[in-house]
């Protein structure tokens, strides 16, 4: 896949963390959030039809990711990813309501951001994680169970750490495979991703262990995650995804105060951006609308 050029590279400091930021063409502000296994480049099928159709495209990495800072708080609970994208949305775009996308953690990140400051947002996208008012229970199926394993073997301090390190971090690639099992993703590209997260192990695996911190068990983060979303929103997930089966999709309507259209997105899996971007690119260009 053709590399976009990049307009822009910004640090910005947010007072709890710095994150690097690739800014693409100009216009109103479409602000991209990626998740794990993955890095900035993950919207690189998107940015091209976006900048096209006008739009000015930001894609933050990640607290904790590397080349962006560990966040002064060591916080990576829901509630700061979601001020990370608000504090973002408030430098990039200060006068005008910004389009929201995000995959993965980004998703995660995405609802909190929009339950925290929702006339910051005009549009929601989330990519392969619904929203967890609705998928939470569904987790405790058998069938998710087994696809969410990692999220247990995560939480062993220094055997989680050493496992992922371990033989070039193969489990990344292994993730990729049974995530997007019709995907081969390029040995390019998977080094990026690898790139991001060697130097700051313990970091990335923070974000799977602040699901069990008070945060997120008992107090904002959680309260955050479960609020009903007020933002005009679209979901894609893909039919074959091995990470967030696509039966958690199912009666997530109730739970989008302003509306939602769920795109279920055939032979393709977790990372359905990047597999599909010849179904998903004209879902999000119709959704996010005219500059």
């Amino acid at each position: 896949m053709a590399e976009t050029k990049t307009l822009e590279t910004k640090t910005l400091d947010l007072g709890d963390v710095e994150l690097s930021c690739t800014v693409h063409g100009d216009g109103p502000l479409v602000l991209c959030a990626h998740g794990f296994p993955d890095d900035a480049r993950s919207f690189r099928a998107q940015i091209d039809p976006l900048v096209a159709r006008g739009f000015r495209v930001a894609c933050p990495t990640m607290r904790g990711y590397a080349p962006s800072g560990v966040p002064k708080s060591r916080r990576y609970d829901a509630e700061a990813l979601g001020r990370d994208l608000v504090a973002l949305a408030d430098r990039l775009s200060p006068g005008s309501p910004v389009r929201l996308v995000g995959h993965d953690w980004g998703a995660i990140a995405a609802y909190a951001a929009t339950a925290l400051a929702p006339a910051r947002f005009s549009h929601l996208v989330t990519i392969a994680v619904p929203h967890l008012r609705a998928t939470l229970p569904k987790f405790a199926l058998p069938a998710q169970l087994r696809r969410s394993w990692y999220t247990a073997y995560f939480q062993l301090r220094g055997i989680a750490e050493r496992g992922l390190a371990k033989n070039d971090f193969a489990l990344i690639d292994r993730l990729w495979r049974d995530w997007s099992p019709g995907y081969a993703a390029s040995r390019e590209d998977l080094d990026r991703v690898k790139a991001g997260i060697a130097p700051r192990v313990t970091e990335v695996l923070a974000y799977y262990r602040a699901f069990f911190t008070p945060s997120t068990l008992f107090g904002e983060a959680r309260r955050l995650l479960l609020e009903k979303t007020t933002v005009p929103a679209s979901h894609i997930h893909g039919e074959d995804d091995g990470c967030v089966g696509v039966e958690l999709t199912r009666d997530i309507e109730r739970h989008f105060l302003a509306g939602i259209h769920v795109h279920i997105v055939p032979r393709a899996g977790h990372f359905v951006h990047l597999e599909r971007p010849e179904i998903v690119n004209p879902i999000l260009l119709d959704f996010l609308g005219a500059p």
